[in-house]
């Protein structure tokens, strides 16, 4: 049986930005929708996001705002790979943003890169908040094939997890996007992988990334042939920022 707990007592309208900065003060309303960033490891972000309190105030933070789009960075811990306490987190943080501006039923975009990547995946499919769309960066999509990828990377994959009550191997596989296909909703799904990335290399999203065709998803997908793990073709960043914006507009 799966609970949901009232955590407004912690994170609500007065407090949530605590737990995420966002653009609010380039914010034109009526809100028409949310973007859940979830950060790389190291506080890493597609967009420019930072894990020190304060504003999100990159060029692409102020184009959302001005679209009537909340842009919000979620920061759950350096080391949290979705796990259950970064979906529990972003859920509450997006309750408190309804309770904020009134709204029942936001449109969602959920994005990252990397790890947040990974994050954005594991919280698509999740979360009690369902996304409309999805839009991720090189984002690791095996635990289990990918724990060993870098000597200090390990320990953040096996942290995630240490608190769930089963096996490593099997907890490991509950927060792997390629292993939760059946769970994923249907939304549109931006994707970009880059062509020399040692770390998580691009067979492994190309791999992905035909999954989740295979079980009928609009998927989107950009290669960027010869870049390392995180870099970017400005026109991909473009892409990506445009692909959550669009989606929501047209919602």
């Amino acid at each position: 049986m799966t609970h949901h707990f009232d955590d407004r007592k912690y994170i609500n309208r007065d407090t949530y930005l605590l737990y995420a900065n966002t653009n609010e003060e380039f914010l034109t309303l009526p809100l028409r929708g949310v973007v859940l960033e979830l950060p790389g490891l190291g506080g890493g972000s597609c967009l420019g996001g930072s894990p020190d309190m304060g504003s999100y105030a990159t060029d692409y933070a102020k184009d959302f705002g001005k679209h009537g789009i909340l842009l919000a960075y979620l920061f759950p811990g350096p080391w949290s790979w979705g796990n259950k306490g970064a979906v529990r987190m972003g859920d509450a943080v997006l309750d408190a943003i309804c309770d904020k501006y009134g709204v029942n039923n936001l449109c969602l975009g959920v994005c990252g890169g990397s790890m947040g990547g990974h994050g954005a995946l594991l919280f698509a499919s999740d979360a009690r908040h369902t996304p409309c769309v999805v839009a991720v960066a090189c984002p690791g999509v095996d635990a289990t094939v990918q724990l060993d990828c870098r000597a200090d990377i390990t320990r953040t994959y096996i942290s995630a997890v240490s608190g769930y009550d089963m096996p490593l191997e099997d907890a490991l596989r509950t927060i792997s996007p390629i292993h939760r296909i059946a769970d994923m909703p249907h939304a549109k799904y931006y994707i970009c992988s880059d062509g020399a990335d040692v770390l998580f290399p691009e067979q492994f999203c190309n791999d992905y990334v035909q999954k989740l065709r295979d079980a009928g998803h609009d998927v989107t997908y950009d290669r960027q042939p010869g870049l390392g793990h995180g870099d970017f073709f400005p026109e991909v960043r473009q892409n990506l920022h445009d692909a959550l914006k669009n989606a929501i507009l047209n919602a």
